[in-house]
């Protein structure tokens, strides 16, 4: 041991009278430089500002300097909060926002420097237009915006900034579980969507009064919005079968019923029936609590028998949810039509079916086909779809077809067999009987 030590300490002290000239080496071949103060840059001139909605867009001219990083901006919210925003020397504006109502407001900015170097400050006084989150409450007060529908109430929102709110719905009366009297959360959405319709549901046909408050991302809170609103009646169509007396769909007869019956992991059936059985979402490979159209053709369209003459007020479809990752996806049916008919006729032909609407499915986040659903998907797949059904026949339709003329893959034309599977968890038909 004592001639290895030997051996290795003329080599360790050799190491260590080269680390200097090592580290000198290294440093000027990955161009290392020692941390230094920038030259302190001119101010900012020819200060301007532009309003914007809680806030203002501010230009201005930088000054000449090699030295130049960035522009700040600090100011203080209504709520004390301090702020700071930073803009890039590319750019020769900033924005300031997050303010609770319009006003005149000062705020502060420098030019920086390598180093953080600052310029002499110069002041601004703004003037701030209206916040998101009070234009947004105040549209509520129309019937264009909320308003009752059938077994609830619309919620529709227009948020063109895609500023992030909460927006929170609310019921006067009696809670119950506390059976206390006072306002009760029906629904809370988090969006950042340019626009979109939130639907409640469940609502007895009887005059209500319904609160909305709205909150944005810096804690600003609108005052509650009151609207006395009485939902129309509505429940749901229950013991759908599928119809069988349209002859099959085929290469030949493209008018037919596409009906699947296929067998998926674990010798489980995954049939048509699926689409009714109250489960909305569950481990494919478990139980047969979905229904997948297997190597289905689009478009394709298949019927439901509702027993009885009906009043078709909206549509509820449930993807594949048991796989987010599938969610939105080449599966996820996108656009449907919607057929009534009291006599359809045995070869599938449409003159005997009545147009109730098309409908397009929408994806909360905006994100594009084939990234991940994020969680604002999920909890709105989660959910369900609706599709509200606009139309007038109070005779009504016993029988109702469904016609899929793409998923969200954006294909609308595809033969029978190819590789693609449309898969549906539960699809529920709401509205009134007729008879």
């Amino acid at each position: 041991m004592k001639n290895l030590i030997n051996k290795i300490a003329p080599i360790m002290l050799a190491i260590l009278l080269m680390a200097p000239l090592l580290w000198t080496s290294c440093k000027e071949d990955i161009g290392i430089t020692a941390a230094r103060q920038g030259e302190k840059p001119n101010t900012l001139k020819n200060l301007a500002y532009e309003e914007a909605p809680g806030g203002a867009k501010i230009s201005y001219d930088l000054p000449t300097s090699a030295d130049l990083r960035y522009v700040k901006a600090t100011y203080t919210l209504e709520n004390g909060k301090e702020m700071v925003t930073k803009a890039s020397i590319y750019d020769n504006q900033l924005a300031v926002q997050g303010y609770a109502a319009i006003g005149e407001h000062d705020v502060r900015l420098v030019a920086v420097a390598v180093g953080d170097v600052e310029s002499d400050p110069v002041t601004i006084k703004i003037k701030t237009g209206k916040p998101n989150y009070i234009i947004l409450a105040e549209s509520f007060k129309s019937n264009d915006f909320f308003y009752s529908t059938f077994g609830g109430v619309n919620l529709k929102f227009e948020n063109k900034d895609a500023a992030n709110i909460i927006l929170s719905i609310f019921k006067y009366g009696e809670n119950p579980t506390t059976k206390e009297v006072g306002w009760n959360v029906l629904n809370e959405t988090y969006t950042k969507s340019k626009e979109g319709v939130i639907r409640v549901r469940g609502e007895q046909p009887i005059a209500t009064t319904y609160g909305i408050v709205i909150r944005d991302q810096w804690g600003n809170v609108s005052d509650t919005v009151r609207r006395n609103l009485t939902p129309q009646e509505e429940y749901e169509i229950n013991n759908l079968l599928i119809y069988n007396g349209i002859t099959a769909y085929s290469d030949m007869n493209r008018n037919g019923d596409y009906i699947s019956n296929y067998n998926a992991q674990g010798g489980s059936a995954e049939m048509q029936v699926s689409l009714f059985d109250g489960i909305e979402g569950s481990p494919y490979y478990i139980t047969n609590k979905q229904w997948w159209g297997k190597a289905a053709p689009i478009p394709f369209q298949f019927t439901l028998d509702a027993r009885k003459k009906a009043q078709i007020s909206r549509v509820k479809l449930w993807g594949r949810n048991d796989n987010y990752g599938l969610l939105f996806q080449a599966t996820h049916p996108k656009e449907f039509e919607l057929y009534g008919s009291n006599s359809p006729a045995q070869d599938g032909s449409w003159d005997s079916w009545t147009l109730l609407g098309t409908f397009e499915g929408v994806r909360p986040s905006g994100l594009a086909f084939g990234t991940n659903a994020n969680s604002e998907d999920q909890d709105y797949a989660r959910k369900g779809e609706d599709f509200e059904v606009n139309w007038d026949n109070p005779s009504g339709f016993k029988y109702f077809r469904i016609k899929v003329n793409c998923t969200w893959n954006g294909v609308r034309e595809q033969p029978l067999g190819n590789a693609l599977t449309v898969a549906i968890s539960e699809l529920k038909l709401y509205g009134k009987y007729v008879d």
